[in-house]
C-alpha cells in the first residue's frame, strides 16, 4: 500500500524516505489492524481512539499543506491494493463469489469511514488556520493604518509573512460601505490581495496600488450599487493619510460636490480636495468673492452663478458657454454684461478670477 500510494500520488512521492513517510506507514498499519479486528464483530468501523487517529491524519495533512484530494486518493489507492490482494488470496482459497462481494463492499465502506474522519480533521484545521490568518490580517491592517510600518517595520514584516500578504511599495486605503446589520451578514468581499479591518462605522480595505488595470472594478465586485471611497496612493507608512483622503472625498460626495460613482478615488478629485481642506477659510473666501451676487434677487442669482462658473471654465468663450448651458449666445452676452456690472474689474484680474473659481468649484 505504501509503495503504491507514494508511486501514484505526486504529493506523497518519495515519502517513504521523509518524516511523513513514517506516519504514512503507521497509518496503513493501524488501518489494516483495525480492519482485521472487525471480522466477526458488530462493532462500528471506527470508534473512539480509532476515529481520533484518522481525524488527526486529516489535521496533519492540512497543517503540512497537502491537499485533501491527495489524501482521499491515497485512501482509494489503499483500498484498491487491499481488495486486489485479499481477493486473490480468497479466490485461491476457494471463497465463494457471494462472500467476495461482501468483502469488497466491506473494504470500501471501511475506507469511506476513514475518509470521512480525515475530512472532518482536515476541515477543522482549515477553519482554525483561516481564523488565525483572519486575526493576523486584521492586526496587520491595524498596524499599517496606524503608521507602524514606518516605526516598527520588522514587526509589520513578520505579521505580513504570517498572513501570506506581500507588503506593496505603494497602497491606498479604501472605505467600503458596511452591509446592513442583520443576522448572518458577513463583511463585503474584497480583492484577495486586500486587507480588511472593521473600524467604527467603517470597513477599511488596504489595497495595493489601485490604479493598475482592472483593480478599481475588483473593489466593487459583489457590492451591487454600493460606493467605495479610495484614498490617495501612498507608501505604506502614509496609510493614515490615504485614509484621511478617502474620508474627505466621501464627505464631498455626500455634500453633492463630487459625483457619486461606484468607485470614487481621491486622486480623481485633487482640486476639490485641496479647496475643501479648510472649510472655514473656503467659506470666508466664497463669501467675499461672491458677495456681489447677494444683491441680485434669488430668481436671477442661480442663472448668473451658473453662467459665471461656465465662463471661467470655458476661458471666456461665449459660444462654448452657450453650448454648455444650452442657451442662446445672446443670453450669455446679456448675463455677462450683468456680471461685469456686479464684479467690475475683478473679472479681468487673475487673482480675483482664481478666487472666484475656488469659490465656485465646490458648490453643489
Amino acid at each position: 500500500m505504501v509503495a503504491e500510494i507514494t508511486a501514484s500520488q505526486p504529493e506523497y512521492r518519495g515519502g517513504a524516505s521523509r518524516p511523513f513517510g513514517v506516519a504514512l506507514r503507521r497509518g496503513v498499519e493501524i488501518a489494516l489492524g483495525r480492519w482485521l479486528d472487525l471480522f466477526g464483530t458488530d462493532e462500528p468501523a471506527l470508534a473512539g481512539s480509532a476515529r481520533g487517529v484518522y481525524e488527526r491524519v486529516g489535521t496533519g495533512e492540512r497543517a503540512e499543506g497537502r491537499s485533501l484530494e491527495a489524501l482521499l486518493a491515497a485512501y482509494r489507492t489503499g483500498a484498491r491494493v487491499a481488495w486486489a490482494q485479499m481477493a486473490a488470496a480468497a479466490t485461491e482459497a476457494g471463497v465463494g463469489t457471494a462472500d467476495l462481494v461482501v468483502l469488497a463492499e466491506a473494504i470500501f465502506v471501511y475506507i469511506d469511514e476513514l475518509s470521512a474522519s480525515s475530512v472532518e480533521g482536515y476541515a477543522s484545521e482549515q477553519a482554525a488556520q483561516a481564523g488565525y490568518r483572519d486575526v493576523v490580517r486584521s492586526r496587520l491592517a491595524e498596524l499599517i493604518i496606524d503608521g507602524e510600518s514606518g516605526r516598527e517595520p520588522d514587526v509589520v514584516r513578520q505579521l505580513a509573512d504570517a498572513a501570506a500578504w506581500a507588503i506593496p511599495q505603494r497602497l491606498a486605503v479604501a472605505i467600503i460601505p458596511r452591509p446592513e446589520q442583520s443576522e448572518g451578514r458577513r463583511l463585503p468581499p474584497a480583492p484577495p490581495d486586500a486587507l480588511l479591518l472593521e473600524r467604527g462605522p467603517d470597513i477599511l480595505a488596504i489595497v495595493p496600488d489601485p490604479s493598475g488595470p482592472g483593480r478599481r472594478d475588483r473593489l466593487t465586485s459583489g457590492l451591487g450599487d454600493a460606493e467605495v471611497y479610495v484614498g490617495t496612493v501612498r507608501p505604506p507608512h502614509e496609510a493614515a493619510l490615504s485614509l484621511a483622503h478617502a474620508r474627505r472625498v466621501r464627505r464631498l460626495v455626500q455634500a453633492g460636490i463630487v459625483a457619486a460613482t461606484p468607485v470614487v478615488a481621491a486622486a480623481d478629485w485633487l482640486p476639490e480636495l485641496v479647496v475643501a481642506a479648510d472649510e472655514g477659510l473656503l467659506g470666508e473666501l466664497a463669501s467675499r468673492a461672491l458677495e456681489p451676487l447677494q444683491t441680485v434677487p434669488d430668481a436671477r442669482r442661480d442663472a448668473l452663478r451658473t453662467t459665471l462658473r461656465s465662463w471661467l471654465d470655458q476661458q471666456g468663450d461665449r459660444q462654448h458657454v452657450a453650448h454648455e448651458l444650452v442657451v442662446h449666445p445672446q443670453t450669455v452676452s446679456y448675463r455677462l454684461a450683468r456680471l461685469r456690472e456686479l464684479f467690475g474689474p475683478a473679472l479681468d484680474d487673475p487673482r480675483s478670477r482664481l478666487a472666484l473659481r475656488l469659490a465656485l468649484i465646490t458648490e453643489a
